[in-house]
C-alpha cells in the first residue's frame, strides 16, 4: 500500500464536498481543526461587506434553490458527511499533535481546504507537496460582491501549491457570475470550477511521484 493522502480541513461545511471529490484518489485521513479563525477583512469597508454578506447568504439561500441544485449536478457535487472513522480532531493546525499526526502518517500528498493560516514552519516539515484551494470561500464571497456591483461579473478559482518561496499558483479558472447568482451561489459556482483542477493537479503529482520512485530503483 502506497503512502496516503491527507486532507487538512477547517469547520466550514463545503470541505465535505472536497473530500468526495478527491477521496478515491488515495485520502485516507482527514485532520481537522476545531475552530480555525475567521478571513479578518482588511478594512471597515470590508468589515461592513463581509458582514453583509454572511448575513443576506441564508436569505439567498432559500431563493436560490433551483440555482443551487443546477450547480450541484454539473460536476456533480456529492455533500455526504465525511466518514467519522476517517477524521482526526486537533485545536490547531499549528500545534505539536498534528505534526505529530502527520510524522506518522508520513503522506505523499497533502491537500489543505477552509482552515485557518498554517504556520510557514509547520508547510516547511514536510517533504511531500502541499496544495490548497484559494480563494477562502469567505475571501471568494467578498470578491463575488464586487463582481456583481462591476462588469463583467468575473472572479477566479485557483490551485496553490508550496514552495519555499510561499503560495504558487499551479492552476486557475475564470469563474463566471451568472444572472442568478448571488452570495449563496457563489460556494457551489467556485468548487465545480476548482475541483476538477484540483484532481488534475493531484493526478500529476502522484504520477511523478510513481515516476521518481521508479527511476530511484
Amino acid at each position: 500500500m502506497g503512502r496516503p493522502i491527507v486532507l487538512l480541513i477547517g469547520e466550514h461545511r463545503t470541505s465535505a464536498y472536497v473530500y468526495q471529490a478527491i477521496r478515491n484518489l488515495g485520502v485516507t485521513h482527514v485532520i481537522r481543526e476545531d475552530g480555525p479563525s475567521e478571513h479578518r477583512p482588511e478594512s471597515l469597508n470590508h468589515w461592513l461587506t463581509h458582514a453583509y454578506v454572511r448575513s443576506m447568504s441564508p436569505l439567498m439561500r432559500v431563493s436560490s434553490r433551483a440555482r443551487i441544485r443546477e450547480l450541484k449536478g454539473r460536476y456533480p457535487l456529492n455533500d455526504e458527511p465525511i466518514p467519522f472513522h476517517h477524521i482526526l480532531r486537533v485545536t490547531s493546525l499549528n500545534d505539536a499533535k498534528t505534526t505529530m499526526w502527520l510524522d506518522r502518517l508520513d503522506p505523499q500528498l497533502i491537500v489543505t481546504h477552509e482552515t485557518g493560516p498554517i504556520d510557514p514552519s509547520v508547510l516547511a516539515r514536510f517533504d511531500c507537496p502541499v496544495l490548497t484551494v484559494k480563494p477562502t470561500i469567505a475571501e471568494g464571497q467578498i470578491e463575488a460582491y464586487w463582481a456583481f456591483r462591476a462588469k463583467p461579473d468575473v472572479c477566479e478559482a485557483r490551485i496553490e501549491q508550496w514552495t519555499e518561496r510561499g503560495w504558487s499558483v499551479v492552476d486557475r479558472a475564470v469563474l463566471y457570475i451568472g444572472g442568478t447568482d448571488n452570495f449563496a451561489t457563489y460556494p457551489y459556482l467556485q468548487l465545480t470550477t476548482v475541483l476538477p483542477l484540483l484532481r488534475r493537479q493531484i493526478e500529476l503529482l502522484l504520477k511523478e511521484d510513481v515516476y521518481d520512485r521508479r527511476t530511484a530503483k
